[in-house]
């Protein structure tokens, strides 16, 4: 009978390799997580033909979401970049966005095609997406036939004022802020609560550029908030109109508590002052005077009344003006030798009224 062979067991190295065969599993499967998550954010599986090409050889690309998938908010967690139909997303009430051009919507509409370059920013809400940030993004899908937008999810904000901040932020990574965007939202954290006064937003909320806002600073902003949305979207289309020096002026002309009449009146004057302001490139001195002019009015020239006057070879006029209260004389065909003579009585006779009038001529 041939003899068995012992085996000697190494329990010690056998328990090294169950647990390093064990470790190496949990990472291929974290790592196929964490492709999944970023290929399908949704975290749904793409809906596939029963004779689609296999894929797996091919260069990875993102898959399309199709309409028969349905969206399911549990995925939506902070970090993740979830696929939000627009119907479930709200827009930010505080976003330091007021102004959108159809310019810049329809730049973004023209690129949807290939894909959303930068997802948007938002967070959770009552069962819904609210934005952070992505106005001109969400707007431009609007217009598209996509149904959908990109979103970064992330935690939300402790409050109104965090929120705006947290939107200024992302949005200046992009592009600085306007002078118009930035007094309306002044005037959003004031109407919304989010701050209870004008020294709360110098405290609290940074110039533009970094840096404290001063008292002055802040009266200025809210002041240009007095302007008409029609005048504002118009003054923002152009360089030259939409700095604050540009705005502050125009805001001149809409003080508070106008009529309809009044305001419509003020809107068409303001027109015509963007206009020139464009036209003949004005500074900001000139802007200032060119607003002062247009409030003022064509000042009426008072028509004088004139008398003829004519004794001999002298002729002459007497000019009165009523309103100034003021007389001018002319007297031609006097002799040099004739003029002290002509002073002296004009003064005497002059001297007389008004002593008889009790002015004092000394």
């Amino acid at each position: 009978m041939a003899t068995v062979p012992k085996i000697k067991l190494n329990t010690k190295a056998a328990m090294a390799t169950h647990q390093a065969a064990a470790s190496t599993a949990a990472v291929d499967r974290f790592a196929m997580a964490e492709i999944i998550t970023k290929t399908q954010p949704t975290g749904l599986a793409p809906v596939v033909a029963a004779d689609a090409p296999d894929r797996s050889a091919q260069e990875h690309r993102q898959p399309e979401v199709t309409t028969t998938q349905a969206f399911d908010l549990s995925v939506c967690i902070p970090g993740a970049i979830v696929r939000v139909p627009l119907h479930l997303i709200d827009t930010n009430p505080m976003s330091p966005r007021h102004i959108y051009t159809t310019e810049e919507v329809e730049k973004i509409v023209r690129t949807m095609p290939d894909g959303q370059d930068v997802a948007a920013h938002g967070y959770i809400q009552d069962g819904r997406v609210k934005l952070i940030d992505g106005g001109t993004r969400f707007r431009a899908a609007k217009l598209t036939d996509r149904g959908t937008l990109d979103v970064k999810i992330e935690e939300q904000p402790k409050d109104k004022l965090a929120l705006f901040k947290r939107a200024r932020e992302l949005n200046e990574q992009r592009s600085d802020t306007t002078a118009l965007d930035f007094a309306l939202s002044l005037r959003t954290l004031l109407n919304e609560g989010a701050v209870s006064s004008q020294r709360e937003l110098m405290e609290k909320v940074e110039a533009p550029g970094g840096g404290k806002l001063s008292e002055s600073m802040v009266s200025t902003y809210i002041r240009i908030t007095r302007i008409p949305e029609k005048v504002q979207r118009v003054m923002s289309d152009s360089p030259d109109t939409a700095t604050v020096v540009a705005l502050y002026a125009v805001s001149e002309l809409f003080p508070e508590n106008m009529s309809d009449a009044e305001l419509e009146a003020k809107q068409d004057l303001a027109f015509d002052i963007i206009d020139e302001i464009k036209r003949r490139k004005l500074n900001r001195f000139q802007i200032a005077a060119l607003v002062k002019s247009k409030l003022e009015g064509p000042k009426a020239r008072e028509r004088s009344t004139v008398h003829p006057l004519e004794f001999g070879t002298h002729k002459g006029q007497i000019k009165m003006f009523a309103k100034k209260g003021q007389i001018d004389l002319s007297l031609k065909g006097l002799t040099e030798t004739e003029m002290p003579a002509i002073r002296a009585a004009l003064v005497q006779t002059l001297e007389t009224f008004l002593k008889e009038k009790g002015v004092d001529g000394s």
